[in-house]
């Protein structure tokens, strides 16, 4: 199978397709034929180094969609053949080839494309998991801080499907019309910490983090809620807690959300919500751009210049 190794830590170069055997399925597990592999900021954060408990060699990729052509057990045998869409765990995804847990997949229906399967992919659980933890309600008015990635994207959809006003941030504001397209009531840049006339914030949903996030507290509303589900900018400064105990009559709650701990959701249960609020048009996969296997550090190299909007999806 042909697959994309890190040869070494660094920049996108460091990317490059190899050739190795094909795997094969032990028990509980499923080998899938990959049509599509979605690219994120996690894959960059392990290209980059950052976890060191990852080697070189590793293949990146959190997130496939494909057709199941191998079972590791007969009583999972019902699953070859079935078009699927599943979690890799954390990599494995840029390959022809990729090994998965039985109990991860989630059958596509025939009107899902695998693009759009991967475009909804971990980016939908992360949106659908941040607004659970929001709690964010109908007629409320929630910041989406980076709103133009992928996961931003579909935050805005589920939030404003919620009856929420929604108001988008993102560093380039020349997309603001696809933006209100999607369902947002306002658009700003992604540093503005003015909350406008209609006052502060019920909640914000942070993909961005980084050394603003102290500025973004205090624009939350009595009893507001702020979650961060990404860093793309990286980790908030040390002293960003400051803000909650200055304004500790405020009762202010702050929170991180990873899908390794926090959905109260299997992820079966949430893909059947997901599709059926696709079926009902209240979202719709938005995929920036589609690169072949063989130009994933082209990927790689967009996504880092901060310029896309929605997911961009590797092709095999």
């Amino acid at each position: 199978m042909r697959a994309v190794e890190i040869t070494d830590f660094g920049g996108p170069e460091n990317l490059k397709l190899v050739d190795r055997p094909d795997p094969t399925a032990e028990p509980g597990h499923a080998v899938l034929a990959v049509a599509a592999a979605g690219v994120g900021l996690f894959d960059v954060l392990i290209r980059q180094g950052a976890k060191p408990d990852v080697g070189t060699g590793f293949v990146p990729g959190l997130e496939v969609a494909g057709t199941v052509v191998e079972v590791g057990s007969e009583d999972d045998a019902g699953w070859v053949g079935r078009r699927v869409f599943a979690p890799t765990g954390q990599g494995g995804g840029y390959s022809d080839r990729a090994v998965v847990p039985v109990e991860s997949l989630v059958e596509l229906p025939e009107d899902v494309s695998s693009h759009d399967a991967v475009a909804l992919g971990v980016n939908s659980l992360v949106a659908a998991a941040s607004l659970e933890r929001a709690d964010l309600k109908a007629g409320e008015r929630v910041l989406v801080r980076g709103a133009g990635g992928g996961i931003g994207v579909l935050t805005t959809q589920l939030a404003a499907a919620r009856g929420a006003t929604v108001i988008a941030s993102v560093p380039d504001r020349s997309v603001a019309q696809r933006l209100y397209d999607l369902g947002a009531t306002e658009v700003e840049g992604l540093d503005a910490v003015d909350p406008g006339p209609d006052g502060r914030y019920h909640a914000v949903i942070d993909i961005v983090a980084g050394s603003d996030v102290a500025d973004f507290i205090p624009l939350l509303r009595p009893n507001g809620r702020y979650v961060i589900s990404g860093i793309a900018a990286g980790a908030p400064t040390p002293d960003f807690g400051m803000a909650l105990f200055a304004n500790f009559q405020q009762s202010w709650t702050i929170s991180t959300l990873s899908l390794s701990s926090a959905p109260s959701k299997t992820a079966a249960e949430t893909f059947a919500l997901v599709f059926a609020d696709l079926r009902e048009g209240r979202l719709k996969p938005v995929v920036h751009g589609t690169f072949p296997l063989d130009e994933a550090a082209a990927a790689h190299t967009l996504l880092e210049s901060r310029a896309t909007f929605g997911k961009i999806v590797l092709t095999v």
